[in-house]
């Protein structure tokens, strides 16, 4: 698998399990939610080392972790957009 998808695939995991939006992540990160889904789909190739170290603290994980291979990792259920935070 492509490091890109590796790391798309991390982000929405790591985004499902703090049950964060795609809005939310694009908030907590100063980013927009288009970028997010370019992210997270594997489209977009370049995040630079600033935007991966916000990612990684919003999603609070080590910025390593997005990019480790997880085959059997399944993702989270999805987001409860009903869920108050």
């Amino acid at each position: 698998m492509k490091l890109n998808k590796i790391f798309g695939y991390n982000i929405k995991y790591y985004r499902y399990k703090e049950n964060y939006t795609q809005e939310k992540l694009a908030e907590l990160t100063n980013t927009s939610v288009t970028y997010i889904s370019l992210l997270e789909s594997g489209r977009h190739h370049t995040p630079s080392f600033d935007k991966i170290e916000s990612l990684a603290k919003a999603l609070k994980v080590q910025p390593f972790e997005l990019f480790v291979p997880r085959d059997n990792k399944k993702l989270p259920n999805r987001v409860d957009m009903t869920r108050k935070e």
